[in-house]
């Protein structure tokens, strides 16, 4: 049963620099309210870094250490300025607004937003009636932050970029779920999901749901490698946490024999390029392959990778 455990900073594991950042950030922000003067909202703050590494977490954490309101919306289903303007005029004096995947919003509406960070108003009806808005933070999360532009970049004070964890961190994040959790989970089995992945903690989190119900359809209390491996075998998941879909892109560009296109990958493989470059962040980043003009090509860690999980099979 998942225990009432209200985070704080000083749970997060990892992200050393960011947690550093906003600790002192906080710290300043509190010290300043404390001598007086004029209430301020805590500063713009943009998080940025890959999928699945906290963003949403710290982006909670500062509003419950600000014990403030935490407003939040996909940036992608923001359309119009009046929808913009709908959503400042919700806030309260102090709250925190926060926008994920904020990269997205379309160029007019982050000059609407712009705007209004830099007025503190918003102007409606051409521009003839200004409403003032109520001193608040925004948090801006987003994995592509130079999409944004750069009038938009430049009204965050605060910018935090998150990186992939380590091994040894992300074991420590699955320890710290499965006692939120009250699950019972082997050191041996916490380091085997760790290593599947990808410094992701997201997927680590996804991995060990799917070993818990390994365990509990042998009616086990405990979560062993044992489980991890079955879970792996089930799901068609290799030692580096790939799934079928990846594993075959890889076995393509070793029978391509040279460098194989995008659009060719594409096609053998029935998804939008767009996804397929999703995932190859990560072969890239774990040096399994190389993209050039003519294509993409396995490296030998990319071909020991395959040889390794095919023995393993």
């Amino acid at each position: 049963m998942e225990t009432n455990v209200v985070p704080t900073l000083d749970h997060v594991i990892g992200q050393k620099r960011a947690v550093g950042v906003l600790r002192t950030a906080l710290d300043a922000y509190f010290n300043e309210r404390l001598k007086g003067g004029e209430v301020k909202a805590f500063p713009h703050l943009l998080l940025s870094g890959p999928g699945g590494t906290g963003k949403t977490l710290l982006s909670e954490i500062v509003a419950r250490e600000l014990c403030c309101n935490l407003h939040t919306e996909l940036a992608q289903n923001l359309h119009s300025p009046q929808q913009v303007h709908g959503l400042l005029m919700l806030l309260e004096a102090g709250d925190c607004l926060f926008l994920d995947e904020i990269h997205e919003l379309s160029p007019t509406i982050q000059v609407c937003l712009y705007r209004a960070l830099e007025d503190g108003k918003l102007f409606l009806g051409g521009n003839k009636k200004a409403v003032q808005l109520p001193p608040f933070c925004l948090i801006g999360a987003t994995t592509h932050e130079f999409m944004l532009e750069t009038s938009m970049l430049h009204r965050f004070k605060i910018h935090c970029r998150l990186t992939h964890y380590a091994s040894d961190e992300l074991a420590k994040v699955i320890r710290q779920r499965g006692i939120r959790l009250g699950w019972c989970l082997s050191d041996e089995a916490a380091h085997q999901i760790a290593k599947r992945s990808r410094g992701v903690p997201r997927l680590a989190v996804r991995l060990l749901d799917s070993a818990r119900r390994c365990s509990l359809a042998e009616d086990c209390d405990e979560i062993t490698s044992r489980h991890v491996e079955r879970m792996c075998e089930i799901e068609g998941v290799d030692r580096l946490g790939f799934d079928e879909v990846e594993q075959r892109y890889l076995q393509l560009l070793r029978e391509g024999q040279g460098p194989v296109r995008l659009n060719v990958l594409a096609t053998h493989l029935g998804l939008p390029r767009q996804s397929i470059e999703c995932f190859e962040a990560d072969f890239m980043r774990l040096g399994l392959i190389t993209k050039n003009d003519k294509g993409r090509m396995l490296t030998p860690s990319g071909i020991e990778h395959l040889s390794a999980s095919a023995a393993v099979s």
